[in-house]
């Protein structure tokens, strides 16, 4: 049970300070809607970099094989977002604003000073990743966006970028 648990802990952590890394890019994009559908679309390419982006746009691992095989559906689980949210709201590394009647989130100075103290390469490639995401997809409407994610992740050569 202790060891399921720590499982489950470190899981939280880990996909959470990965949502975190997310939030953090549009902190200069004040009036952008992050909203939890959009960090649960953004956060499909954080989490799947090989299947979605450009190979000259993240240098993780090309050969994934949990990647290649952890999803077999894309929708995400929002309850379990849900969890990620709250769980950076409780330990006051976002903020929960309202937009246009939309819960937003924003990170806040705790949040900018958590990730300066994260210094690894897992977490440099999350930031470049979450940079492109920033300049390259959240210009695109949801419709679009999951479009795509249908589209890339159901191709049968993961390396043919081009749709």
């Amino acid at each position: 049970m202790i060891k399921e648990l720590n499982l489950v802990n470190s899981d939280l952590i880990l996909n959470s300070s990965r949502v975190l890394i997310l939030i953090s890019k549009f902190e200069s994009k004040k009036k952008f809607k992050l909203n939890t559908n959009k960090i649960m679309l953004f956060d499909f390419y954080m989490k799947f970099p090989n299947t979605m982006l450009p190979n000259e746009d993240h240098s993780l691992n090309k050969e994934d094989f949990n990647e290649y095989y952890s999803y077999f559906h894309w929708q995400p689980n929002f309850e379990e977002y849900q969890l990620y949210i709250r769980f950076l709201l409780s330990k006051n590394l976002v903020e929960r604003i309202t937009i246009e009647n939309d819960f937003c989130y924003r990170i806040n100075q705790q949040g900018i000073e958590a990730l300066k103290s994260i210094k690894t390469p897992y977490s440099i490639e999350l930031h470049k990743i979450a940079e492109y995401i920033k300049k390259e997809i959240s210009n695109l409407s949801e419709a679009k966006i999951e479009k795509s994610i249908i589209e890339m992740s159901l191709k049968k050569d993961r390396n043919d970028k081009n749709l």
